[in-house]
């Protein structure tokens, strides 16, 4: 049947609330006289539990004793900065849309005892916190959270890994802050030369991936100028020297390598391709086998059948410029890869010359010269010149003119002209080619601990893809926030908010899968269809979450009944990893 148009109903989508909601006139009262009542839904969502982390840190106190608050603050700088926060771990609404986003959580979770009438969380009150937070002293905040990170997690900071990325500007970003900081066309690592840039500096700890330092730099600063200013700050955040310290090839410098290990440092790295060692070590090794020991062997990453394979070539190695340890690493998966990446580049330059043959004794391609130099170019932009015998064919193409005007006849005479044409093909070089897959698969680890073995240096550089993931938050989260970005100030000020917001999702993820293994867990049905998860994700577990709701029913513009969403089994069980309890989640709502 048909509701009359005087009837409004109600319908939501997700969790179903524990009661019943009736029907109810879309004017000011029902039929029976009563007021309207007006059915409105607030988030809880995943806050409760960035909450309970960020008092178990200390997050407010710390940036407290750093902004003082004023007096004639609506909210306090520290809990809009920690509303950021928020935003940044949860990382499913864009940092423009944060008034909105603001507006649909309850009013509770923002210390608020009823809703507002009006949304104090605008775009103003944001961009004014984040500029106190940069007249703040960053670096003490920075500091003074890693320590209070490490002393409640308990994080093993035996082993640091370090590595940088770029965050982008899709607009104008002008100006210079006071510590140096600006954007700027760099080595672009998302492949954006055309967008200006900042640097943004990240070390994380192997045990958990929490991050314990951050910097950022100009857009232009490279990565190979970066670590000796990073090792030391983070030898006075540990305390000793005598971490492992891991990073990718830039670090592969004398300057930075000999300060490192002057002052008692220990460096795990790639050693360039680039170096003399390495083109040394492949020519050996085209022309001779050598002998290698299988060291670890690991199942595929994300469900792939079958395993990996890591060997290591027996002798020693050592670099000309300091003597630091060489460990050559061959393994089955790099070598399947380096095969389809040079098959690829091979069949890339064979079609660029079969569109060259078309283009062949024109224009600028009428001299075997130039011909010459056009393969030449094609090959070498493919990194296969050695991989091909190119030949370029002659052919003399012979015809006559008549030499006069008139019809021809027996006494006419003729010019005869000789043209010259150029004819392309090409083979692959099998010999040189046979010769090239016996280096397929290898790398060289350089590790300057002598007492460190091949499979522990190996391990250690096989965690940094961690470092990776990282860093995929902030750059998908940053790129669509321009509204709050018009000062580079402010982009300085919120690099360490993400930073506080990469320590929460490392901190709940860690401590979700330590209390997994103690307590003989092996997996989480968090997925879609109740299918399960053996390494939770903070991100998965957020999403769980992300549903929990209040609903209010307002009437005559009073909350007259609250109702909330149940909180399930698997709910429950994720909250006392967390070490929750149901209580714990509901009791900063109001």
């Amino acid at each position: 049947m048909v509701p009359p148009p005087s009837v409004c109903l109600f319908i939501r989508c997700g969790p179903m609330p524990a009661h019943r909601f009736e029907a109810t006139a879309d004017n000011d009262k029902t039929a029976s006289g009563k007021p309207m009542e007006t059915l409105i839904r607030k988030r809880i969502g995943e806050i409760p539990i960035l909450q309970t982390v960020i008092q178990r840190l200390r997050f407010r106190e710390i940036l407290l004793s750093h902004i003082k608050p004023h007096g004639n603050e609506t909210v306090p700088a520290v809990d809009t900065l920690l509303v950021l926060v928020w935003n940044i771990a949860c990382g499913r609404q864009p940092l423009y849309e944060l008034p909105e986003w603001v507006e649909k959580l309850d009013s509770g979770l923002l210390g608020q005892t009823t809703d507002a009438t009006e949304n104090p969380y605008g775009d103003d009150r944001f961009a004014r916190a984040l500029d106190k937070l940069y007249a703040a002293d960053r670096a003490s905040i920075t500091t003074d959270i890693a320590l209070r990170v490490i002393e409640t997690t308990g994080v093993d900071l035996s082993q640091l890994h370090n590595d940088s990325t770029t965050v982008k500007s899709f607009g104008s970003m002008p100006g210079k802050t006071a510590t140096g900081l600006y954007f700027t066309q760099g080595h672009s690592k998302d492949h954006r030369p055309d967008l200006k840039q900042i640097v943004y500096n990240l070390t994380i700890s192997a045990d958990g991936a929490i991050p314990i330092h951050y910097k950022t730099y100009p857009g232009n600063r490279t990565d190979d100028t970066l670590h000796i200013e990073t090792w030391n700050a983070l030898r006075r955040i540990t305390g000793t020297a005598d971490f492992l310290y891991v990073a990718d090839c830039k670090v592969c410098t004398h300057k930075q390598l000999s300060h490192i290990v002057r002052h008692g440092g220990r460096v795990v790295t790639l050693m360039p391709e680039t170096w003399k060692e390495a083109g040394a070590f492949k020519a050996t090794l085209r022309q001779t086998a050598k002998a290698k020991k299988r060291i670890l062997r690991r199942p595929l990453p994300n469900g792939e059948e079958g395993y990996e394979t890591f060997y290591c070539f027996s002798g020693q190695y050592r670099t000309n410029k300091g003597g630091h340890r060489l460990h050559w690493i061959y393994s089955t998966q790099k070598k399947t890869r380096d095969r389809a990446a040079r098959e690829k580049r091979l069949k890339k330059a064979e079609y660029d010359l079969t569109e060259l043959m078309g283009k062949l004794n024109t224009r600028r391609l009428k001299t075997k010269d130039q011909i010459q130099q056009r393969v030449q170019k094609i090959l070498k932009g493919h990194g296969v010149e050695a991989f091909y015998h190119i030949d370029i064919g002659e052919v003399e193409q012979q015809w006559t003119k008549q030499i006069g005007k008139g019809r021809p006849g027996k006494n006419t005479q003729y010019d005869i002209f000789v043209e010259t044409l150029y004819t392309l093909s090409w083979r692959r070089n099998k010999e040189v080619l046979d010769r090239e897959k016996k280096v397929d698969g290898i790398f060289p680890i350089l590790c300057t601990d002598e007492a460190v073995t091949a499979k522990a240096a190996l391990e250690a550089y096989k965690y940094q893809p961690r470092l990776e993931k990282r860093f995929c938050q902030l750059k998908s989260v940053h790129q669509v926030a321009p509204t709050l970005f018009k000062r580079v100030e402010r982009v300085e000020a919120i690099m360490l908010l993400f930073f506080l917001a990469l320590i929460l999702q490392a901190v709940i993820e860690r401590e979700v899968r330590q209390k997994m293994e103690a307590s003989n867990i092996d997996a989480l049905s968090i997925y879609p269809e109740h299918r399960l998860a053996y390494h939770p994700t903070t991100a998965k577990i957020f999403e769980r979450f992300q549903d929990i709701s209040n609903y209010q029913i307002v009437e005559s513009d009073q909350v007259s009944k609250v109702y909330r969403d149940e909180i399930s089994d698997l709910h429950k069980e994720i909250l006392s990893l967390l070490g929750m309890t149901e209580k714990d989640y509901w009791k900063e709502v109001a």
